[in-house]
């Protein structure tokens, strides 16, 4: 019988983590996810992004979608992911009267929509994250979508990232990175924003 390789510490990390979250009770999800849609709506008060690239929640992850419907902004767009062949993915606008369809992995994602267009406007992605550290490095899924879109995208100037993710898996130790690997400018959790970097 063939023996598996080893796992690299950033597996075993995620794995810990993912195994971590998945203990976590319904309710706690659902109280520490609304104290985050809160706190993300607080924070994009004073902010003048055009979009949002937003995400849809699963396994526990914190469940972000329904700040858009109390964005005070009404002229700024919420998109969210679709994935594309390759393992390639785009954003697309979505609201949450229109359909969802269920996409790889079973995840569901907008049926249709206008694709979010990077160049024409400041953007704010929100990015799922098993864990993140105090540098701003992200800990994914292990799937690598959002790695990969980042880097079809010409220009980052006008793009924020911020990583999202419970407190608890905000990690004082660095996560362990690669070259293609790019840090968040800011961590969102049930506690807050913490600002990393500013984008000049």
């Amino acid at each position: 019988m063939p023996v598996a390789p080893p796992k690299d510490a950033k597996s075993v990390l995620r794995d810990a983590i993912r195994a971590e979250r998945k203990s976590m009770l319904s309710a706690e999800v659902e109280a520490s996810s609304q104290k985050i849609q809160n706190h993300l709506m607080g924070w994009l008060g004073g902010k003048q992004f055009g979009a949002v690239a937003a995400y849809l929640a699963v396994r526990n992850e914190a469940v972000i979608h329904p700040a858009m419907e109390q964005d005070q902004n009404h002229d700024r767009r919420w998109y969210f992911p679709r994935v594309l062949p390759e393992k390639m993915m785009e954003f697309v606008a979505w609201r949450s009267y229109e359909p969802l369809r269920k996409g790889k992995f079973g995840i569901k994602e907008p049926a249709d929509g206008q694709r979010l267009d990077f160049q024409s406007r400041d953007v704010l992605i929100l990015l799922p994250s098993v864990a993140i550290d105090r540098r701003g490095n992200r800990l994914g899924s292990g799937a690598g979508y959002y790695d990969r879109f980042l880097r079809t995208l010409p220009d980052l100037s006008r793009v924020t990232l911020m990583g999202v993710c419970w407190q608890r898996f905000v990690l004082p130790e660095n996560i362990p990175v690669e070259s293609y690997d790019v840090a968040v400018h800011a961590v969102l959790t049930e506690e807050g924003v913490t600002e990393i970097t500013k984008p000049t």
